[in-house]
């Protein structure tokens, strides 16, 4: 291969090795963490693409490979992945580098030829390569000898990169990621798979990076100011996404029209105790009830606010969100009570003002081992603990925020993103053709914004969500219902075609490859301009 076919150049994997392992033993820390959307969308694509299936749930993943094994695997193992992504990334290089000998035929090998005079080479010392494969090297990467001499390393001395499998394998890299993380292969061992995944994917790998450096940052943090804060924007937007990409430790609630204060702050409420009997008991299907005898007592049990509240005290270097759904779906003042007033944060983000709880609520605070002691002057919240809401102001039938409730939060509007989300360009059928999602977002938006619908009551691009957008039902059971039914009531002729006259006229019409939404000439506009602009790069 001649010098002015070379690709890039080549990193030192041994310096790689050492500042990931060292990275790793200085931050790593074992704790429970959730992954955030971002990095699960992106993986689960990955995984598809790959015949696999993932499952997450809280603080775990179930893996279903492509021959239908089941891997379960803590989040913790996501974590440590990212401290070897770019050793990984770099070790692919190298591998390519070879393949793209091989492929090159330059000395008349086969691939399988070529890589068996690799894997002899292991354990010799670099001036033993033999001189034809050591002016491939040469040639390759013609006056970068640091590269040359990094992939001469590379092939001889396995221990200069941890490494033990040789090159030729396709699980050359599990040795080195395992080593360099002290692992065990038996127990362990799709760490490597995690990491080899996130470092053959650019976004995924970016998406890793950005996720170890923010876990790095709230366990290397000893303080933390939090906020009251309202996210709100257009529906599909992402506000329960940005949520879970930026605060740690979430207990959610969802507040709908009857929920109450008793409901978010706590209540007494019957819990049945056990009483020991020497009578034979029978539940209502006939079957021995061997507990002993119900006796009804009551006990206050806590709502989401005083459980998350009492979590935050008890461990006051953890930050902690108390994330509230649908916050304008109830009567949010009623709801918050007397708590309201501790939403007032000094510049410490800690309460301005402590308040006197209810009996019931004191005596239940006070009872608490290590830590009654703490509220025997009020209630507060701790500078830990984020109280975090969502709400859509275009939605029907929700309630008004009065002034005195808003002041004290913060707002974050969550504009429409255009591009850049991870489904943008899975297609879509509509009208006997396929677009991106993107393009099929935009131009509906556009349509709305013509016959002027206001910007809170466009559709943001996780209206549909990513597991949702393959199938294509879920644009009339979804979509184009909100359309009908919400969006545009009062202007379904302008934005639909005149002849329907029934939300069913829709769904034939579309299941039958009808331009219903009448932007099939724009949509098929944009994607010939989109070719043009691929053609031209």
């Amino acid at each position: 291969m001649k010098g002015s076919e070379k690709n890039m150049g080549l990193e030192d994997l041994n310096k790689l090795a050492n500042d990931s392992k060292a990275n790793f033993n200085k931050n790593f820390t074992n704790e429970d963490f959730q992954l955030s959307t971002t990095f699960k969308d992106r993986f689960s694509l990955l995984l598809k693409n790959k015949g696999s299936e993932v499952q997450y749930y809280s603080y775990s993943a179930e893996i279903t490979t492509s021959s239908n094994n089941k891997i379960y695997c803590p989040n913790q193992w996501f974590y440590i992945a990212t401290f070897v992504v770019e050793f990984v990334s770099e070790l692919i290089n190298y591998k390519q580098v070879l393949e793209n000998m091989a492929e090159s035929n330059s000395n008349n090998l086969t691939r399988s030829q070529f890589f068996n005079k690799i894997k002899e080479l292991k354990g010799r010392d670099p001036d033993d390569i033999p001189s034809e494969i050591k002016q491939e090297i040469d040639d390759y990467f013609d006056k970068d000898t640091n590269s040359a001499d990094y992939l001469s390393r590379f092939i001889t001395d396995y221990d200069w990169w941890y490494g033990n499998k040789t090159i030729d394998r396709g699980d050359y890299f599990v040795s080195p990621t395992l080593n360099l993380l002290g692992l065990v292969n038996v127990s362990q061992s799709y760490v490597a798979d995690i990491a080899n995944y996130l470092a053959s994917d650019t976004e995924l790998m970016d998406s890793a990076l950005k996720l170890q450096a923010e876990e790095i940052k709230r366990t290397n943090t000893s303080s933390h100011i939090s906020e009251n804060l309202i996210v709100y924007g257009a529906p599909g937007t992402g506000k329960s996404k940005y949520i879970e990409d930026n605060y740690f430790n979430i207990t959610r609630v969802v507040f709908h029209s009857e929920y109450s204060y008793y409901d978010f702050i706590g209540n007494y409420k019957p819990s049945p105790l056990y009483k020991e009997t020497n009578d034979k008991l029978y539940n209502l299907l006939g079957k021995e009830f061997k507990l002993g005898e119900p006796v009804i007592n009551y006990e206050f049990i806590p709502g989401p606010f005083i459980s998350t509240l009492i979590a935050a005290i008890n461990d006051p270097e953890k930050p902690f969100t108390l994330l509230i759904e649908e916050l304008n779906r109830a009567n949010a003042p009623a709801v918050f009570g007397d708590v309201f007033q501790l939403l007032d944060r000094n510049k410490h983000g800690y309460s301005q003002y402590k308040i006197q709880p209810n009996k019931d609520l004191y005596n239940y605070l006070t009872s608490l081992e290590g830590l009654g002691d703490k509220f025997e002057d009020g209630l507060y919240i701790p500078n830990n603990l984020n109280i975090v809401a969502t709400m859509n102001s275009a939605d029907q039938g929700v309630f008004m925020l009065d002034s005195a409730f808003k002041r004290r939060w913060k707002f974050k509007y969550m504009p429409i993103q255009e591009k850049g989300f991870v489904h943008e360009k899975v297609k879509i059928e509509y009208a006997g053709d396929s677009y991106e999602w993107r393009i099929l977002l935009n131009t509906i938006n556009e349509k709305l914004k013509m016959i002027g619908i206001n910007e809170d009551r466009l559709i943001g691009p996780y209206f549909l969500a990513p597991q949702e957008i393959t199938d294509n039902s879920s644009f009339t059971s979804k979509l184009l219902i909100y359309l009908w039914d919400d969006v545009v009531r009062y202007k379904r002729q302008e934005l639909f075609n005149n002849d329907f006259k029934t939300y069913s006229d829709v769904v034939i019409n579309f299941a039958s490859g009808v331009d219903v939404l009448g932007i099939k000439d724009k949509l098929d506009e944009k994607k010939e301009i989109e070719e043009e602009n691929k053609d031209k790069e």
